[in-house]
């Protein structure tokens, strides 16, 4: 078989692994069928000059970083016990590496994730239709029962959504009028769908990936009259939809915001318990706990001893909430080395990304999201940090957004 037939093939199959992304809810081990599947053309398609890559010093940073870990478990005895959430760190690694071979084509990556969110976002949407006339009401601010009804778990298929909009956004300068307008519908669906569902995080981060984008769109009286449009629009949403303004204010409770959100959010127990866990004496400066096994049962001890109210004790004991921000995850398990060296890597991507909207866009949509949720212990997560190395990789961006 010729080499550019090779690469081709290679090129259909790594696009169809990013295009399973937002589907992995529904299909699990689609994707990773995928990557096996890459892994067996990788050999024939790959040049040795491509490792120079790995110079980059973000992708280099997260290497070490995952063999800080590696060490840190290995040392500690716990390989057999945290072998699976090891190995979810290792898959981003291996994903970028399966890029190698990818070069002017990462267009198409960029291209298959939008089609790939548009069709899981489409069905989700005939899912929350049929949900809305089974129920009678359009009620989903809280309950677990909407990950189920959306296909892909809220904060997934809404953070979908934002990389979809930034590729979107990265791609309208590249494209022709045609295709411009098909991207701009699409972000308007996905920013809609995001509303609709009254994802937090996602919405934060949608605004301020729009603000940084009009700033290299336009002069400063068109961004203040954008803002002020965009603003009337997001309070026209927040008042036409009850779940939004339940998710983001708790109205539907009785008593006051900070009590509501003491009572309802999670977080407001897991963090303090972190905090509780980094000031004993088996929490090491350069190691942590050592283990995602002890920080899995620290939390629950942490639970068990400090919630009052026994049907929310029994509830996290149940569901066995972890860090819920991937900063403290890394924290607790690796201390603050590994802890700085998390955070180094998006300051690093940050600093040799200043002039590019696509690199600046996804470490803000990362960075926002790390602080909510543990991305790097759910498949599709891991699937998604993938795609945001594969992005820091030295492709030529092409940016075209221009102030006028």
């Amino acid at each position: 078989m010729k080499k550019a037939v090779l690469l081709k093939t290679y090129l259909v199959i790594f696009c169809l692994l990013v295009f399973s992304i937002p589907f992995s809810g529904i299909a699990t081990s689609l994707p990773n069928i995928l990557l096996i599947a890459l892994g067996v053309l990788f050999p024939f398609c790959f040049r040795k000059e491509q490792l120079k890559e790995l110079k980059n010093p973000t992708l280099l940073l997260y290497l070490g970083l995952v063999l800080y870990v590696s060490i840190d478990i290995v040392t500690q005895g716990f390989l057999i016990s945290d072998i699976s959430q090891l190995g979810k760190l290792y898959m981003p690694i291996c994903l970028l590496i399966a890029s190698f071979p990818i070069n002017k084509e990462i267009k198409y990556v960029q291209i298959s994730l939008i089609v790939g969110v548009f069709f899981i976002v489409f069905a989700s949407l005939i899912s929350l239709v049929f949900y809305v006339f089974e129920q009678g009401e359009f009620s989903f601010s809280s309950g677990g029962f909407i990950n189920k009804v959306l296909l892909l778990e809220r904060v997934y298929i809404a953070f979908l959504c934002v990389l979809s909009l930034i590729f979107s956004l990265h791609l309208l300068g590249l494209s022709n009028d045609k295709k411009r307008k098909l991207l701009i519908i699409n972000s308007i669906i996905v920013i809609s769908f995001v509303f609709i569902i009254a994802a937090r995080i996602a919405i934060v981060s949608i605004v301020f990936i729009a603000i940084y984008y009009m700033f290299g769109l336009f002069n400063k009286k068109k961004i203040l009259y954008v803002i002020g449009v965009s603003s009337i629009l997001i309070g026209l949403f927040f008042l036409a939809n009850k779940n939004l303004r339940n998710r983001f204010f708790y109205t539907d409770q009785n008593n006051s915001f900070i009590e509501n959100l003491k009572i309802w959010e999670p977080r407001m127990v897991i963090w303090p318990c972190v905090y509780d866990i980094v000031n004993t004496e088996s929490f090491s400066f350069y190691t942590g706990i050592g283990s995602y096994k002890n920080t899995r049962l620290e939390l629950l001890d942490c639970y068990d001893n400090t919630i009052q109210h026994p049907e929310k004790k029994k509830w996290f004991l149940h569901i066995k909430y972890n860090t819920h921000n991937q900063f403290l995850d890394f924290l607790l398990v690796s201390g603050f080395l590994g802890f700085l060296c998390f955070g180094m890597m998006f300051f690093s991507a940050l600093w040799n990304g200043k002039n590019s909207f696509l690199k600046i866009s996804l470490v803000l949509a990362f960075v926002l999201l790390g602080f909510v949720e543990n991305y790097l212990h759910r498949q599709v997560g891991v699937y998604c940090f993938a795609i945001f190395l594969i992005m820091l990789r030295n492709f030529d961006s092409n940016e075209v957004i221009k102030n006028e």
